[in-house]
């Protein structure tokens, strides 16, 4: 676990949390995309352009939710590993999109920093509907006072626009939020957005080298709650 004590320098009045990977576990989604697809390596080049496409939307001017691109992207996979998938795959894996269980460390991570008396919002790059569905029957959608998905913006992550529009919805500077994530592109983001960010290191992802370093970083959310409680509290 290691933090940066530039965080004393701020104040947090929000911690923020992505959703899907960072809370929700992909598990399920992988094993359904990569036999859909026959092949191991099915869902990370399902999700990969599932995040580049989203930003193609970003930088055309463009929006289509992501369950649409989503599911576009599922086709694109198919074509790139010279496959089909058939529509009731690419239903059921959707649909198991909407039901990821939570990582075993969440629940705990977040009571911490409830019990510690911040407020706890998300922000994801999921359709509204989705995160509600996902959030509640995950047994999660308690800890938050706000959730905020980018359907309502019509711009992705991790446009910095994305996160000043949540500082506004939240009547908050970026300096006042800590976005916590376990992507390197949604960490590099919030952080050029002016947030305080903090990185789960969960198995499978990695930090942007090119970034300016997480003020905070955890093998879990245990671990990051404690150190931000530590720096804060």
């Amino acid at each position: 676990m290691e933090k940066n004590l530039a965080a004393k320098q701020a104040i947090p009045k929000l911690v923020l949390f992505d959703v899907n990977g960072t809370l929700l576990s992909t598990d399920k989604v992988k094993m359904k995309v990569n036999r859909a697809l026959s092949s191991k390596h099915g869902f990370n080049i399902w999700f990969g352009l599932l995040l580049q496409y989203s930003l193609v939307d970003n930088v055309t001017g463009q929006y289509h939710n992501f369950s649409m691109i989503a599911e576009a992207a599922l086709d694109m996979t198919a074509m790139k590993l010279q496959t089909k998938i058939d529509g009731d795959d690419k239903k059921e894996a959707l649909a198991l999109f909407a039901q990821m269980p939570p990582y075993k460390d969440v629940k705990k991570g977040l009571e911490m920093l409830h019990k510690a008396g911040f407020r706890l919002a998300t922000l994801t790059n999921s359709p509204n509907n989705t995160q509600v569905q996902q959030l509640t029957e995950a047994g999660l959608a308690k800890y938050f006072d706000y959730m905020l998905s980018v359907d309502d913006f019509k711009k992705y992550k991790p446009s910095v626009d994305v996160y000043h529009w949540a500082a506004d919805k939240m009547q908050l500077t970026t300096s006042e939020i800590i976005l916590v994530a376990a992507h390197g592109w949604d960490i590099t983001g919030a952080g050029y957005a002016g947030m305080q960010t903090a990185f789960i290191a969960r198995k499978g992802q990695e930090l942007y080298p090119l970034a300016s370093a997480p003020t905070f970083t955890g093998k879990n959310l245990q671990e990051v709650a404690k150190a931000i409680i530590e720096a804060h509290v």
